[in-house]
């Protein structure tokens, strides 16, 4: 969904991004709608077209430098103000 609002907001028809990265606008409209498995590189051409990060609309956490916390992981409490 992040795609179809940022695309949106860029005001870029389906068409105009699909030809941009270089897909079909059925192809645009299965990674809007999340559907299908769309590949980190087609990702990263809808980022660059869309002139945003792509971890904005990447589930993924990206070059971050940091792995997702797993199950089990132990995670220090923070401090409260008193």
């Amino acid at each position: 969904m992040a795609i179809r609002t940022i695309r949106q907001l860029r005001k870029k028809s389906m068409k105009e991004l699909a030809e941009a990265v270089k897909i079909t606008p059925q192809s645009l409209s299965n990674a809007e709608n999340e559907t299908k498995r769309v590949s980190l590189d087609l990702l990263n051409r809808i980022a660059i077209a869309l002139e945003i990060p792509l971890a904005a609309i990447s589930r993924v956490p990206v070059a971050t430098g940091q792995r997702p916390a797993l199950q089990g992981d132990f995670v220090p409490e923070q401090e409260t103000a008193a």
